[in-house]
């Protein structure tokens, strides 16, 4: 079977870090916009929620912050849970490649930047 989800978007919020036991994660939500119906005044936009571990976790939470440009290859999950006594979905995206899609916006500016990039 195959679940791989290719998206590109900019973050909402810059990235939060937290440990879990001996590992960290890195959570982020993604915008993308969606292609503009010909009825429609404006693109709708799809939110995702994301999460990276270990090293993925370590680029995102150092070198992207909210506005930033991004691509995320990985696997889609359903998160089920219960809230106020109802039971909900999530769809959350597990993080397995990273890909620069562009300038960071803060850093624009200094295009020098670009030379310091991890890979």
């Amino acid at each position: 079977m195959l679940n791989k989800f290719i998206v590109s978007g900019r973050l909402t919020a810059d990235p939060k870090m937290q440990t879990v036991g001996e590992n960290h994660c890195c959570k982020f939500s993604i915008a993308c916009n969606c292609h503009k119906r010909k009825d429609a005044e404006n693109a709708e936009v799809d939110f995702f929620n994301c999460v990276a571990w270990n090293r993925n976790a370590d680029v995102i939470f150092d070198w992207f912050g909210k506005g930033d440009m991004v691509t995320i290859v990985g696997e889609v999950h359903i998160i089920r849970y219960e809230k106020d006594g109802q039971k909900r979905n999530a769809i959350e995206v597990k993080v397995e490649g990273i890909h620069f899609s562009g300038v960071r916006k803060n850093h624009a500016e200094n295009s020098d930047d670009n030379d310091n990039l991890p890979f």
